[in-house]
């Protein structure tokens, strides 16, 4: 069996913006992004065969998705959060894989709107924060070279 190709935390990043004007997150050491399918169900007879414990089957109703970025920055980088969770539209947002070996790379490019954004505390400049965001639409993922 091959040995897996691990993946660096600094090859799976969060960029504020998308395309050119795309601006990396410094320092957001631990970033989670969640895709969640919702369904409806419904207990389905076997009518060849009456007798049969009847399936689930399920329908896929939406799909949505979501996540975090959390880490430490220094403070003059506060306002661009503080201005993606007061906007009333969302913002767009760029998740970045690119393994050492460039299997597997893309990037999934979608719009957020902010649901928290929590600052946890102020060292000489530095802070610690977490913002907590929901996708809006789509979440598109490109294959391909994503640097």
């Amino acid at each position: 069996m091959a040995e897996p190709a691990l993946l660096p935390g600094n090859r799976f990043r969060a960029y504020r913006g998308a395309g050119a004007a795309a601006k990396f997150v410094c320092l957001a050491t631990a970033i989670t992004l969640t895709q969640t399918n919702a369904f409806e169900d419904a207990t389905v007879a076997d009518c060849d065969n009456p007798l049969a414990i009847p399936d689930r089957k399920s329908i896929k109703t939406s799909k949505s998705w979501g996540g975090r970025f959390a880490g430490s920055m220094a403070a003059d980088h506060l306002a661009e959060f503080q201005a993606d969770a007061d906007s009333d539209d969302p913002v767009p947002y760029e998740f970045r894989v690119d393994p050492k070996d460039a299997t597997g790379a893309g990037k999934w490019v979608g719009d957020v709107f902010v649901e928290s954004f929590e600052v946890t505390k102020t060292n000489n400049g530095i802070v610690s924060f977490t913002v907590q965001f929901r996708g809006d639409g789509p979440l598109a993922w490109v294959a391909g070279a994503s640097t």
